[in-house]
């Protein structure tokens, strides 16, 4: 398997009566705060004219605090190469608290563009002072996406405390919410891993409700898919297509691939619904023929691959009824991984072997 990472959105609200809108609101005399900015035109316009607006207005900013709290903005809203000039315009400031945000924030887009490895950003981060809340918060931030890109999911807890402490101490709103948001990201993820639905859905709900990116819907769907694999096809599925018809009107082209490739045919497998479900990557192609009933081409394919997963362990396992690989591929979700939801693929499978026996 394999998540649906974060992509540049599709810039929204350029007809001419966004336009219009935001000309006649920077004509306006003095800089309000963005979080007025996106609540006047949330309220008055539709949501698309709202994002764009402020977009246009971060760019624009001259006030200090707006040019800090507008890189956040845009990093949430996936606008990277604009977040790429107000970081310069941050690094260029004669505020230093400005210039000390435009340093960390060069380095979230550099992590979030895939031009640093995970050590890598760790080790520059190390070099850079966290001497507010705020800062706090981005350093225990891209902390935890290190150990959620070593798949260390348990390793949230010990972060918790102090990102609940500071985000509530952090008095821009709309930096406030933006942050939550995060926080939420992050808690559905822990929580699914540790096989807490309930509690995981809430965030994700709670995300989808508080949410105007597409992007971050895109990503929150696709998880909400995978996190009713056990429980609902429909409803899985239901998540899967929402999250396919988000990402086609943003044409962001890698989600498509990832939920038709991924998501859909390891929900269609697993639930043994497979008609008209093909892919194109060779591990989810085996767990489709395994579906099938082909155990031959299953095993052909994972016996070419010079090393295994623990969801292809687990595939291949199932096709051979090997049990001890079934265990192989368990202790690995939970000690490798601290993954608890998926663990439960092997761990069922083996059940129905011993039940047989």
């Amino acid at each position: 398997m394999k998540n649906i990472e974060e992509k540049k959105m599709k810039p929204v609200g350029t007809d001419a009566g966004s336009i219009r809108a935001r000309n006649q609101f920077f004509l306006k005399e003095g800089e309000l705060s963005l979080f007025h900015v996106f609540q006047s035109f949330s309220v008055s316009d539709d949501i698309n004219t709202a994002i764009d607006v402020t977009r246009s207005y971060c760019l624009k900013a001259r006030a200090s605090v707006n040019q800090r709290v507008g890189m956040e903005f845009l990093y949430a809203y996936g606008f990277l190469d604009d977040l790429d000039c107000l970081i310069e315009k941050n690094l260029a400031s004669k505020n230093p608290k400005n210039r000390q945000w435009g340093q960390l924030y060069k380095l979230i887009n550099l992590r979030r563009k895939r031009k640093l490895k995970t050590d890598e950003y760790l080790e520059r981060l190390n070099t850079l002072e966290a001497d507010s809340v705020e800062l706090e918060c981005l350093h225990m931030f891209l902390r935890v996406y290190a150990h959620f890109e070593r798949k260390e999911y348990g390793k949230l807890s010990s972060y918790l405390d102090g990102l609940l402490l500071n985000i509530h101490e952090i008095k821009d709103p709309l930096l406030r919410e933006l942050f939550s948001v995060r926080l939420d990201e992050m808690l559905l993820t822990f929580h699914w891993k540790r096989n807490e639905m309930i509690i995981a859905r809430k965030h994700g709900f709670r995300i989808l409700q508080t949410t105007h990116c597409p992007r971050k819907k895109v990503d929150i769907h696709n998880t909400m898919a995978l996190g009713y694999l056990f429980d609902s096809y429909h409803q899985a599925m239901q998540h899967a297509i929402e999250a396919k018809r988000l990402a086609n009107m943003i044409e962001d082209l890698t989600a498509i691939q990832g939920i038709n490739n991924y998501t859909i045919p390891f929900i269609a497998a697993f639930h043994g619904r497979t008609e008209g479900i093909t892919t194109p990557v060779e591990s989810e192609a085996a767990h489709l023929a395994l579906a099938r009933g082909d155990v031959t081409t299953c095993v052909n394919i994972l016996s070419n691959f010079t090393s295994l997963t623990p969801f292809q362990q687990y595939y291949l396992g199932k096709a051979t009824r090997d049990v001890e690989m079934l265990e192989i591929s368990y202790r690995r979700f939970v000690k490798e991984r601290s993954d608890h939801f998926f663990a439960k693929l092997p761990l069922l499978e083996m059940n129905k072997l011993n039940a047989v026996h």
